[in-house]
């Protein structure tokens, strides 16, 4: 069937491959032109494939499919994401951060900023609540003034 399609001249190589697989559906991108490009998508390959750029470093490729959220840090220097709490780095309170995450690996999960990565990590409650903090004294209203 779809030898009968196959012109020698354009890909005599294949002609063996054809024979021994008469159904085989990816032929059609090799012997077909395609009117949005002018030409088969293998010519079309082959002739731009020198032009194909590679990424800079693994890592950058990789950084590439990280997903990426906005949050705005909490003053207790947390940010929710999927309804857990994580910790941050202080200096990045009151501030929007862009994190960074696999979401089947939020262990990985950090905030790039600046070019530099900021580790992020689940906030351990029990920790949070045994954390000493510096209480400011209460105010006396009866030294403000005021009242009746």
């Amino acid at each position: 069937m779809l030898s009968g399609l196959l012109k020698p001249h354009n890909h005599p190589s294949l002609i063996p491959l054809i024979s021994e697989n008469q159904p085989f559906p990816a032929y059609s991108l090799l012997s077909f032109r395609e009117c949005s490009i002018g030409t088969t998508p293998l010519s079309r390959y082959q002739q731009t494939r020198a032009s194909i750029r590679t990424p800079a470093s693994r890592e950058w490729l990789e950084e590439c499919f990280l997903n990426r959220i906005t949050r705005k840090v909490n003053k207790d220097s947390t940010v929710s994401i999927d309804k857990v709490s994580y910790d941050v780095p202080m200096q990045f309170i009151s501030s929007k951060v862009e994190i960074r995450f696999l979401p089947d690996d939020m262990s990985s999960a950090f905030i790039l900023y600046e070019g530099v990565h900021y580790p992020i990590r689940p906030t351990d409650k029990n920790e949070n609540c045994r954390t000493k903090r510096n209480n400011t004294p209460g105010i006396d209203y009866s030294k403000l003034g005021g009242g009746c």
